[in-house]
């Protein structure tokens, strides 16, 4: 009986052991990258924070060498990191968990220093039923730390019809919300046509919607074109904007397939459309450097941001000259059009992905050839001030390492 007793002493120690052993090493298996500088000066990409995955782990990349937030984090801030992973809405969180819960589409949020708006929407679409036209509103006033609005309003839509959210604005007691609207095509009902926008005004007093307006048609007059519009992605989205801003490309509709590649080739215009949101003014951009710059460069060479009271229009290129433009939408001007001394960095790199603009900067992440890594220039004189790559600490080659987002601390 004394050999058995031993025994059970020993099979709960030797497991209790092991655990500890793989759970040790694989902490340690985790390597530690970090930026490393190549050119200019490392203070210049101390507040750089590369974005992304190792294995299925986040990891947030620096000049010091990396980070991975679930070591430090509790089992419920996981969940919550991993369901509001955009910071927007994650930096709303901790004070108004309860208004935030169930709400994460960025699209669908406001957020000044008095108010948090958000529009529900359902995102299926149902074969048979469609898609409900029903919008849930919630209003959260800060100040009295409770919901200050909570009231459904129902949209003009038809059965074939899908609406996503593409804006949301508050002023006082007045909501404007701008709204994609997507016609599932006869031939295929799974497949839709180019988006329309229509902004809707709603009265949060009275709790309904006092007025629609459709911004611009999605058909092209000419049945030998056609036309998409695309909402341009803007920087603090849930912040108090002015402006929305639209990509508007026409191209020959004669293709028997419809790719990003068919219709750069087919281009016949393109052109960006201002909608004073609170106005209700829609204005062409009638500029001949931002003209030339939207029909000459390739579709996947240009991306188009909104940043303040600011639109940029930057191409970057494998192979040609780099350049970005930069619009001033209050004033109607061009403020700089400068090109980028890209030539160097892309024999390194070969390609260029992800952009943040910044204080009058460009940071720029680079890959395709080596390891990825980033590229800053500045947006008056288009010079590069640094150029850094990521590596790991202990010399190894990087794998398994995915990068999905890069910020600026």
């Amino acid at each position: 009986m004394k050999r058995y007793w031993i025994l059970a002493l020993l099979i709960p120690f030797t497991a209790l052991s092991i655990s500890i052993y793989y759970a040790t090493a694989s902490e340690d298996h985790k390597p530690d990258y970090y930026l490393k500088t190549l050119a200019g000066q490392e203070q210049e990409g101390s507040h750089i924070a590369i974005q992304g995955q190792y294995e299925t782990d986040p990891i947030t990349i620096q000049t010091t060498g990396s980070d991975y937030s679930d070591e430090h984090q509790s089992y419920w801030q996981k969940l919550d990191s991993s369901y509001y992973y955009l910071e927007e809405l994650g930096g709303l969180l901790p004070e108004h968990r309860s208004f935030m819960r169930g709400k994460r589409n960025v699209n669908a949020f406001f957020e000044d220093e008095k108010v948090i708006g958000y529009v529900g929407s359902e995102s299926d679409f149902d074969l048979e039923k469609g898609q409900p036209d029903i919008l849930d509103i919630a209003l959260y006033d800060k100040g009295k730390k409770k919901k200050s609005a909570d009231f459904q309003v129902k949209l003009k839509k038809d059965k074939n019809e899908f609406i996503s959210i593409a804006d949301v604005q508050v002023k006082e007691q007045t909501m404007k919300l701008l709204v994609a609207y997507q016609h599932r095509t006869e031939t295929n009902p799974r497949l839709y046509k180019d988006a329309e926008y229509h902004l809707y005004t709603l009265d949060l007093d009275k709790r309904s919607v006092v007025d629609h307006q459709l911004i611009e048609p999605a058909a092209s007059p000419d049945n030998r074109l056609r036309t998409s519009t695309t909402n341009v992605w803007s920087s603090d989205q849930i912040k108090a904007n002015r402006y929305a801003i639209f990509d508007r490309i026409t191209y020959k509709d004669d293709a028997e397939e419809d790719t990003v590649e068919l219709r750069s080739k087919e281009i016949v215009n393109r052109e960006i459309l201002v909608y004073d949101i609170w106005n209700g003014q829609l204005t062409r951009i009638q500029n001949e450097p931002m003209r030339n710059l939207l029909l000459n460069a390739k579709t996947d060479e240009l991306t188009i941001r909104q940043v303040g009271g600011e639109l940029y229009i930057t191409k970057l290129s494998d192979s040609g000259e780099s350049q970005v433009l930069r619009y001033d939408l209050n004033g109607n001007v061009v403020k700089s059009d400068v090109k980028l001394a890209l030539q160097d960095v892309q024999k390194e790199w070969r390609r260029t992905g992800m952009l943040q603009i910044v204080n009058n900067r460009i940071y720029m992440y680079m890959s395709g050839k080596g390891n990825p890594g980033v590229a800053v220039a500045e947006l008056e004189t288009g010079k590069m001030v640094y150029q850094g790559v990521i590596e790991r600490k202990d010399n190894l080659e990087i794998r398994n390492l995915m990068i999905d987002h890069l910020s600026i601390k």
